[in-house]
């Protein structure tokens, strides 16, 4: 888990650029639904967010109501725009994928206010001007499962944070089948098991052909989960600000085009989500804490078991999700939920060591739900 952002120093020495088949995306635009008004979470906002017509955003089988969260703190200025499924075939799909984008909202939505209030007393103390803090959250319903390939639904979601200064967008996009088992959908679902050549030798090309707008060396592969959404008939690979360009690239974005007969199959009913994933970590991959707590790597376990990990350098914070299940833990804090659980405490917060983020052991099996089975120095986590 590396602690750099992303050569964020470089921002300033490169000038603005056209981007050949990149799309940068800096503040989210403006979304609007089709009728009704936006139903308020918490109170009296001071951000006098511009009028929106909202209730549900739809253009075929898959739509989505807006719920708009606000916030009465005047060091934060907040614009939040939150989607919330409404008439999947999964009912019980739709209700755990709504529970996660609106908790991760409110999470970040109180964690910007608590850091609000630090960043105006510590401008005070210190005597220079303070600068509001912004969050803004905004959403697109990329694909309603109407188009090609048949059935595929895709939502983007956008989380802008500034700390007064530039600002960092988080993208999160969910996809699946709207079928009444659903089904979620993988880049290899859209473009083969050799996705992560195809993008790789995409992504390479251009960056060949247009260095100046990229950082050459910070390409290092696609890796695994990354973040997709369809729209029409592409798939559209994301990479997050900084990640492999200067910020005037904003999220830089890549299309491939789909096969016009790809067909993606739906599961049956009472057939198995995935088959069991299983991670081995030896001696070399395991520490400790100052209290003897055993610790492993986070994203070695996470990436291992499934899970997209995203790692936010402001926050210091990693987040990681799994089709509508999802988490965070945050350095130095003894705290960790899984969806719906309440905050639970595991005897030790994470930390970096290395440049590596570890964890307890205990998070694979009381937060993560894995079956841990320890060998002598081996570990082997299954899920």
């Amino acid at each position: 888990m590396k602690k750099k952002p992303f050569r964020m120093l470089k921002m300033g020495m490169i000038s603005c650029a056209l981007f050949a088949g990149i799309v940068g995306a800096v503040l989210p635009a403006a979304a609007e639904a089709a009728d009704g008004s936006a139903q308020t979470v918490t109170a009296s906002p001071i951000v006098k967010a511009e009028p929106i017509s909202a209730g549900i955003q739809a253009t075929g089988q898959a739509a989505v109501k807006e719920v708009k969260l606000t916030t009465s703190n005047v060091n934060l200025n907040a614009d939040i725009k939150v989607p919330q499924f409404t008439g999947l075939a999964d009912a019980q799909y739709q209700e755990k994928l709504n529970d996660i984008i609106l908790t991760k909202a409110k999470q970040d939505l109180a964690s910007m206010e608590k850091e609000a209030n630090e960043g105006a007393q510590a401008a005070q103390d210190h005597g220079y001007t303070y600068r509001p803090y912004i969050l803004y959250i905004n959403y697109e319903l990329k694909s309603d499962g109407s188009g090609q390939p048949t059935g595929v639904v895709s939502l983007v979601v956008t989380t802008y944070i500034s700390y007064g200064n530039t600002g960092m967008p988080r993208v999160d996009a969910y996809n699946f089948l709207n079928t009444p088992t659903v089904r979620l959908v993988k880049l290899d679902d859209l473009l083969g098991a050799d996705y992560k050549a195809k993008v790789d030798t995409k992504v390479k090309a251009e960056i060949a052909e247009h260095p100046e707008n990229f950082f050459p060396d910070e390409y290092k592969g696609i890796g695994d989960n990354r973040t997709f959404y369809v729209a029409g008939n592409e798939a559209v690979v994301v990479f997050s600000k900084y990640e492999i360009a200067p910020g005037v690239a904003g999220t830089p974005e890549f299309k491939f085009p789909l096969p016009a007969d790809l067909k993606i199959e739906p599961k049956t009913a009472g057939q198995s989500s995935e088959k069991k994933l299983t991670v081995q970590l030896g001696a070399a991959d395991l520490g400790s804490n100052e209290s003897g707590v055993q610790l492993i790597p986070l994203r070695k376990v996470a990436e291992g078991l499934g899970y997209t990990v995203k790692w936010n350098q402001d926050t210091y914070a990693a987040e990681l999700s799994k089709g509508a299940e999802w988490t965070s833990v945050r350095v130095g804090k003894d705290s960790y939920s899984y969806a719906r659980m309440a905050p639970v405490e595991l005897g030790a917060a994470p930390v970096i060591k290395n440049d590596t983020l570890y964890v307890p052991l205990k998070f694979a099996s009381d937060i993560l739900k894995a079956a841990v089975k320890a060998d002598g120095a081996n570990v082997t986590i299954e899920q």
